[in-house]
């Protein structure tokens, strides 16, 4: 019998390995941008280990695009990232899931400083720089001209600080860009800010909190846990009071000036419940846009319309939303 037990527990605890919150760290990509603060939050506060009990390992990428094709390569189990990026690995069968908002609205329409910015009309023929086709920025921008009935050119860049030399050189004098990236512009002299995303289209989806299906199936009550201390640190970033430390926080995550970072939070209105019916309205704008522009295929290259309803994990923000007061409690905020 002893002999048999030596046997079997090495075996079990090999079968233990792969099974729900045995995973020793959390893999989480995000960008950079104060979209995404409230990861930045659970770090800098050592939520993460606190409720957790597990250490959240972070990749920074300049854009969605990148960021999702790495996400759909398993490098990642969660992904801070714009609403529309997610859409194009969804529809080619990824399994994955939008399980919080991160923020709606913060992108601004700038131009160099000499641009004569008169109404929307002046934008009609100008080459306009912005994130990748696929993108929050992309989708939004493209949209909007196209309603607008405005011909502009559109011109693909990889990140922010494309962008930013862009403006500098003035090899371009127009580009769509979020937060924080209008307040480094005008405070370096580079740009100045024409129109803010919110009076394009108001409340418009941006960024989200996306799960692997597979880690949300293998790992259900840590997944809930994470999507609570997402919206803990969301709303303990909104506060006014905590201003002055989140600033410290962004300084330190994006490499930003103080006077850039007590911007914040500029016009990114922090957000997380996806069961608001505006927004759940917004993304399902963006997938009949994303449908409409090519985006989105399945694996066979055939155009596939997205189901808003279809990709958001309702379920599990319930059951973080109810986790949410013990947790406050834990953690000894209010």
């Amino acid at each position: 019998m002893k002999a048999l037990l030596l046997l079997l527990v090495p075996l079990l605890l090999l079968g233990c390995a792969g099974n729900g919150d045995r995973v020793e760290e959390i893999r989480v990509s995000h960008q950079p941008g104060w979209h995404h603060v409230a990861l930045f939050v659970i770090i800098e506060k050592g939520w993460d280990e606190k409720v957790l009990g597990k250490k959240i390992l972070t990749t920074s990428f300049p854009s969605g695009p990148s960021q999702m094709e790495a996400f759909a390569a398993r490098q990642h189990d969660i992904a801070y990232v714009g609403s529309a990026p997610p859409l194009s690995i969804i529809s080619r069968g990824f399994d994955a899931k939008i399980v919080a908002i991160a923020n709606v609205e913060g992108s601004s329409l700038v131009s160099i400083p000499e641009f004569d910015f008169k109404s929307i009309d002046s934008l009609r023929g100008k080459r306009i720089m912005t994130f990748p086709p696929g993108s929050v920025q992309w989708t939004i921008l493209s949209s909007w001209l196209k309603e607008k009935g405005i011909e502009a050119e559109i011109i693909s860049a990889q990140g922010a600080a494309e962008i930013r030399e862009a403006l500098k050189s003035k090899s371009v004098e127009l580009a769509f860009v979020p937060d924080p990236t209008p307040y480094v512009l005008t405070q370096e002299g580079s740009a100045k800010i024409l129109m803010h995303s919110r009076d394009m289209f108001p409340m418009h989806p941006c960024c989200v909190v996306l799960m692997n299906g597979e880690f949300i199936r293998k790992n259900r009550e840590l997944a809930a846990k994470f999507v609570a201390l997402h919206i803990i640190a969301s709303e303990y970033a909104a506060k006014e009071e905590n201003r002055e430390e989140i600033a410290k926080i962004l300084e330190k995550w994006l490499k930003l000036n103080e006077s850039v970072a007590k911007e914040f939070p500029g016009t990114t209105n922090l957000q997380t419940d996806p069961r608001n019916e505006t927004w759940l309205r917004g993304l399902q704008s963006l997938c009949d846009s994303q449908f409409e522009l090519g985006i989105t295929r399945d694996a066979n290259g055939r155009a596939v319309k997205i189901e808003a309803s279809k990709i958001v994990d309702f379920e599990l923000y319930d059951e973080a939303l109810k986790m949410v007061p013990k947790i406050k409690k834990e953690l000894g905020i209010g």
